[in-house]
């Protein structure tokens, strides 16, 4: 039996608000999501954060609702409503069954239309905050990431955290908030993405019902510099950490870039699993580390690709040799035909798995339409990646795989020279 059928549309409403669905008729779930073109990468470095505090305040109230009404409005029926922001969009999305679609619009549109914002509740989720970011601080792979971006993307925008400092969420105003809050959150300026068992008449009926914007008139976009990338080495102190942990990267590319399944697949066979080149010979043969991971991060200007090991420091000498080793070897010489075929196979195999998730498919559809302003059904991104072969995974290490453009991060008990982290 094939794939069961899905069928995608695309609306603008009047007042500029963009909804894409991808209907699929045979399963009991609808996942919508509503995304705003919002995040740390737009924010100037005053306003660090602000996104990030937007998205936890709006589920402190709106004008029909008080917070303990949002937080039941679809648990009562078994659905789930939750946010996230990351550093180029923000999106507040539901799960929910097909008769409850209703609910679920009206949920999420009250939240990104009509939050008041309360000042108590602000004291309040700023000390929520608070607590958050040391949890990030407290939480090494994730630290040490942040501190990665701000290495190489220096007083650049994708350098910036998305919770934002310390200092600046201490000192946000409601009046900042709200400010920032009406100049982004515009129809023009937001997706409606949909996945499940919804038709596309109610869908664009519901929205037209529920996204009623108080003021909809359109305004310019708002403009960003694109963030460059500069090659740098950094050490950083952390006495409470008994491992230490590294994160290797190098110069990667954009969504919009030709090489980028090219990138994707160098890094699912350096890193991308437990048969992966990288875990096999530092984890499973050296027994050096416990973690160790390869990713392809892209963005939509830019991206880099990102090589993860927490050990202890006496690995470290030997764990650098085997990355060394394993890097010029795929900088060298083409994967072996079995090798790329393991490769594709894992992610095609990981692809197709998740599509069958509304979630995912939801996420797919909203980030597609954003960065690409079009549809990518899961069979065009199968056949890019069956498409790329050994000689583009090889072009596209020798580009990226460089002394040059290498890159480190290295969080230690002890203090190592950062400039003594040599791989190439």
């Amino acid at each position: 039996m094939g794939p069961r059928p899905s069928e995608y549309s695309k609306v603008v409403l009047d007042n500029g608000l963009t909804i894409v669905l991808e209907s699929h008729p045979f399963v009991r779930s609808v996942c919508i999501g509503v995304w705003v073109k919002v995040g740390s990468t737009w924010e100037p470095p005053p306003l660090n954060g602000i996104s990030h505090f937007i998205e936890h305040m709006v589920f402190k109230g709106t004008e029909k609702r008080t917070p303990l009404q949002i937080a039941t409005s679809l648990e009562s029926v078994g659905g789930d409503l939750n946010a996230f922001t990351d550093r180029e969009f923000t999106c507040y999305h539901a799960t929910v069954l097909p008769q409850d679609l209703e609910r679920a619009v009206d949920v999420l549109s009250d939240l990104v239309l009509h939050p008041t914002f309360p000042t108590k509740e602000l004291e309040r989720e700023r000390k929520v905050l608070l607590q958050e970011l040391s949890m990030c601080e407290d939480a090494p792979e994730d630290y040490i990431a942040d501190q990665y971006f701000s290495t190489v993307f220096k007083k650049e925008p994708l350098g910036q955290t998305v919770i934002g400092t310390k200092k600046n969420i201490q000192k946000f105003s409601r009046s900042q908030i709200y400010k920032y809050f009406q100049e982004h959150y515009r129809p023009d300026n937001m997706v409606v993405s949909v996945a499940g068992n919804v038709d596309a008449a109610q869908l664009k009926e519901l929205c037209e019902k529920y996204f009623v914007f108080p003021n909809s008139q359109r305004t310019l976009p708002i403009k960003r510099a694109p963030s460059v990338y500069r090659a740098r080495k950094r050490m950083i102190e952390t006495p409470h950490n008994e491992q230490t942990h590294l994160m290797l990267g190098y110069p990667g590319v954009g969504f919009r870039d030709g090489k980028r399944f090219d990138a994707l697949l160098a890094s699912f066979f350096l890193g991308g699993g437990m048969s992966s080149r990288l875990f096999q010979e530092v984890r499973e043969i050296a027994a050096l580390a416990y973690t160790v991971d390869c990713e392809c991060v892209p963005f939509s200007d830019t991206g880099v690709i990102l090589i993860y090991v927490a050990m202890s420091q006496r690995s470290l000498k030997p764990c650098l040799e085997i990355l060394s080793r394993e890097l010029t070897r795929l900088v060298e010489t083409p994967l072996r035909p079995e090798d790329l075929s393991t490769v594709k196979g894992q992610l095609t195999g990981t692809i197709l798995l998740s599509s069958d998730q509304m979630e995912v498919r939801q996420e797919s559809l909203g980030r597609n339409e954003l960065v690409f302003g079009r549809y990518i059904p899961v069979e065009e991104v199968i056949k890019e990646v069956q498409a790329v072969t050994a000689e583009r995974v090889q072009a596209f290490a020798q580009q990226a795989f460089t002394s040059a453009g290498e890159s480190a991060v290295i969080l230690s008990k002890k203090a190592i020279k950062a400039s003594s982290i040599n791989v190439l």
